[in-house]
């Protein structure tokens, strides 16, 4: 069972997203980048789905302390809905992340992409 940490602020989507993921992996869930930070820190997670969009410390920030934190040992996904003209390009740059998706997005569309980032981890 894979350990996915979500890093969210709106609370219903954090909901959403920890009743989806709980059916198959063991869920943590943060609603700021610190805690976030610590949580990676602590329960070292296979995956981080992560806002950008975050009081005080903002996602690009928090994924590049979690990237520090674990290095190739986790996978990131940032689920946005920060408008980003190139498609997630510039985001991706940052390496903060190893994907981008952005709101909205179908909880299936958001269960595929946690697999495949799983998946990839896995094949490293």
């Amino acid at each position: 069972m894979a350990r996915i940490l979500i890093v969210e602020d709106n609370t219903d989507l954090l909901d959403i997203l920890k009743l989806l993921l709980s059916r198959k992996h063991q869920v943590l869930a943060a609603e700021r980048g610190e805690e976030g930070v610590e949580l990676a820190r602590s329960h070292r997670p296979d995956a981080v789905i992560l806002d950008l969009m975050l009081p005080s410390m903002d996602g690009i920030e928090t994924g590049l302390r979690i990237k520090q934190e674990l290095g190739g040992d986790v996978s990131i996904m940032v689920l946005t809905a920060l408008a980003d003209p190139d498609g997630g390009e510039s985001v991706l740059a940052t390496g903060c992340c190893d994907a981008y998706m952005a709101k909205p997005a179908t909880l299936v569309e958001i269960e595929t992409q946690v697999e495949e980032l799983l998946r990839s981890r896995h094949d490293r």
